[in-house]
């Protein structure tokens, strides 16, 4: 039997408005579920100011909340509080069938090939004789090797091109350029929004179909995904997996902060 990890988790994103605003319309995803890798045990959802919440899924599967808030207001604030058991297992079974891993095959917006991106593969395809899984996490540590993480130099808006070009960059980037490199191996990958053991913010990964099964790379950090993240949503890049979309009416400008917190529980006993 595979071992488990506790974790229990806090993701806390705020919005400060420099004027009241009001018809505050939201979606969010930032609501992890269950799957082969990780049982939701525990899971509470608060907003503030309160209002009433809508849950749905979307194409991709998953989970999201929305809601509007009528009422005048200076600060919006998103709590999601919740226990994870996580196992050590580091594969996660997949649909094979072609339809299902069709979006994750071609590039997307923030993942199309351009001559960086082409001059790399070439120096860092797949080799005579390697397997899927090895070429996946070789690659996985090139790009730690050759990127330099740096905040501030890209935006959400970079593509995998730009940041290759500039070799710096941060989370979002490292995940787009292994991505849009294995998509051009004709390995399926997907973009991962997710967080991690400890405190900070959230986080991006890579994820890949190999032989039927998708695992986590982790180009950032220059590891494999284990049992100390907790996944909350994917899709084919960042463009599907925007934590917070909202629109309002007032003309006040927003300030966002976000903090998480990952705890370690196994020990506790808590979950049986």
């Amino acid at each position: 039997m595979q071992g488990e990890r506790t974790l229990r988790f806090s993701y806390t994103m705020e919005l400060d408005f420099s004027e009241p605003v009001h018809n505050h319309q939201f979606t969010l995803r930032m609501i992890p579920q269950s799957d082969d890798r990780q049982r939701i045990v525990e899971l509470q959802t608060t907003i503030e100011p309160q209002c009433e919440l809508e849950e749905g899924e979307d194409t991709f599967g998953n989970k999201y909340v929305y809601g509007c808030i009528e009422m005048m207001h200076e600060r919006f604030r998103v709590e999601v509080r919740g226990v994870a058991v996580v196992n050590d297992d580091r594969r996660l079974l997949s649909d094979k069938t072609m339809i299902a891993l069709a979006p994750y095959r071609f590039p997307s917006q923030y993942t199309r090939v351009g001559s960086k991106l082409k001059e790399y593969y070439e120096m860092h395809g797949p080799r005579e004789g390697e397997g899927e899984f090895d070429f996946a996490e070789r690659l996985l540590h090139q790009i730690y090797q050759d990127m330099e993480y740096v905040q501030g130099v890209t935006d959400i808006h970079t593509t995998a091109e730009q940041a290759l070009s500039g070799k710096k960059g941060v989370c979002q980037d490292y995940a787009h350029i292994m991505i849009s490199l294995c998509r051009m191996a004709d390995i399926p990958s997907r973009y991962v929004v997710g967080i991690m053991q400890g405190e900070g913010y959230s986080h991006a990964w890579a994820e890949v179909c190999i032989d039927g099964k998708w695992y986590g790379m982790d180009p950032t950090n220059d590891r494999i995904v284990d049992d100390t993240y907790v996944k909350l949503s994917h899709g084919r890049d960042y463009q599907d997996c925007i934590v917070n979309r909202g629109v309002f009416r007032g003309l006040g400008t927003q300030t966002q902060s976000v903090s998480v917190i990952v705890t370690d529980e196994t020990e506790e006993g808590m979950v049986q």
